[in-house]
């Protein structure tokens, strides 16, 4: 029996179950990203184009 794929199989599965436990952490940090967009383009820089510094 070859153990070296089990091996990979249940890096492989670790790795997943990691990566999709962590999305909502992901979600969350892209949604403030871009909360923190809308809010310095509408309050700061009301009536102002990307062009004006």
């Amino acid at each position: 029996m070859n153990y070296g794929s089990l091996a990979s199989t249940g890096v492989t599965l670790t790795i997943g179950g990691i990566v999709l436990d962590q999305v909502w952490l992901i979600a969350l940090a892209a949604g403030l990203v871009v909360m923190g967009a809308v809010v310095i383009r509408l309050g700061f820089r009301r009536g102002k184009t990307p062009r004006d510094i």
